[in-house]
């Protein structure tokens, strides 16, 4: 038998356009109340669906897990594991997925350590209802958006050389945020040099190199920086 062809190929040329499906979602924060009124709002979104809420960075690397969501929205302070550090294990974990914050703090070395590791957005908990929306879309759709407040900080970053920047601006070793903790509970030096086994001579250049880089100037701006942290909870 011979089939014979008497039209033209299609091509689709003429088929509906197919609608892409939308782009899934993890909340996490660790207020119930403003978790409930992230997803309302989401849900004027049509190009979004949300397809888990988490309260702690521990739950929320279960749920990028078991998703493999196209943006994790998330705040930085959440008690177990806080938003810098899930932030850097969900790149990890997944990543093809999109990372945007959700903080009521602009702290230069918040918002340098998580745009360093990656992180595609940083928003002010103050942004308004568009804001918020304009930033989910950029996002979703591949590009970058940095809060309107934070625009200034950011681009005089990018105008400092690279080491320069991680001289400023990058995170604690190990070691120096445990030597911290310990200053925030009021050890002393030579308490601190004992419990680690080390010689107060080092212990002291790790206390610098504290105030530095946290760009800190007394033990009050220590302690701001680590309730931003969370470290301030029972459970750190």
């Amino acid at each position: 038998m011979v089939f014979r062809y008497c039209g033209g190929w299609n091509t689709g040329q003429h088929l509906p356009a197919m609608e892409a499906p939308p782009a899934t979602v993890v909340l996490v924060d660790d207020q119930s109340m403003f978790l409930a009124g992230l997803e309302s709002l989401l849900e004027t979104m049509p190009e979004v669906r949300v397809v888990g809420k988490a309260q702690d960075g521990r739950d929320a690397l279960d749920l990028v897990a078991e998703h493999r969501p196209d943006l994790v929205l998330m705040d930085i302070n959440m008690p177990h594991m806080d938003g810098i550090e899930a932030s850097k294990r969900i790149r990890r974990a997944s990543p093809r997925t999109r990372i945007a914050v959700l903080s009521i703090y602009g702290h230069r070395e918040f918002v340098m350590e998580l745009l360093g590791s990656g992180v595609d957005s940083y928003l002010l908990k103050t942004a308004d209802k568009e804001e918020l929306l304009t930033a989910i879309r950029s996002v979703v759709g591949g590009e970058r958006y940095i809060a309107h407040e934070l625009r200034a900080m950011v681009a005089e970053d990018a105008q400092l050389g690279y080491r320069e920047r991680r001289r400023t601006y990058g995170p604690l070793t190990n070691r120096e945020a445990e030597v911290m903790k310990l200053i925030l509970q009021e050890r002393t030096t030579q308490e601190i040099a004992a419990y680690f086994f080390l010689s107060v001579a080092t212990v002291e250049t790790h206390r610098r190199n504290i105030f530095h880089k946290l760009d800190c100037r007394n033990i009050a701006g220590l302690v701001k920086y680590a309730m931003e942290r969370g470290w301030g909870r029972s459970d750190h």
